[in-house]
């Protein structure tokens, strides 16, 4: 025959501790459920009682269907679950799952040139090209775009400027044929 030495026990143990509270509020439950079917014999019909569940999941709203047995659910998948538990993490941190930074940022938008800009903008183009500040290797592309600009000023040059004396040199128009 083991005898104990008193205070050397199985009492100190956690784990012997956690089943001892868990044997109390089992024994509680019982007593009072025993107690409530004694003085309400019409709430005592069918079986345990579980607490009122849930109806809407905690993270997205969404209907949570409660089963039979089992703990009883907060959230509709596991997925809620899981970002409830992200949000809760951070939220210990000191973070917030998502930050939202707000900041301006300036858009620069290339506007069309006017009518009245034209000449300003292609008097900048020619002492670009006069100070060497536009590379050998763009003035092919700059020759094509150059040349489908004077064929369309050549197309539509007839109206007033000859009359006021504003020929341009090299007008096909005025080329012998």
């Amino acid at each position: 025959m083991i005898s104990k030495i008193g205070g050397m026990g199985d009492r100190g143990i956690p784990e012997n501790r956690a089943r001892q509270r868990e044997q109390q509020r089992r024994q509680q439950a019982q007593r009072t459920r025993t107690t409530k079917a004694r003085s309400d014999p019409a709430e005592a019909g069918g079986g345990p009682e579980r607490r009122a569940a849930a109806t809407a999941c905690g993270w997205c709203g969404g209907p949570i269907t409660a089963r039979a047995r089992g703990p009883i659910p907060k959230w509709c998948s596991a997925t809620c679950r899981h970002r409830a538990w992200e949000q809760t993490r951070a939220a210990a941190s000191g973070r917030a799952a998502v930050q939202i930074v707000e900041r301006r940022v300036q858009v620069s938008v290339r506007q069309s040139v006017t009518r009245r800009d034209w000449p300003q903008a292609l008097a900048d183009l020619a002492a670009q090209l006069d100070d060497g500040r536009i590379y050998d290797r763009d003035l092919a592309g700059l020759s094509l775009a150059l040349d489908a600009v004077l064929a369309a000023y050549h197309r539509r040059h007839h109206i007033g400027l000859r009359a006021e004396g504003h020929c341009p040199i090299g007008d096909p128009r005025d080329r012998p044929r």
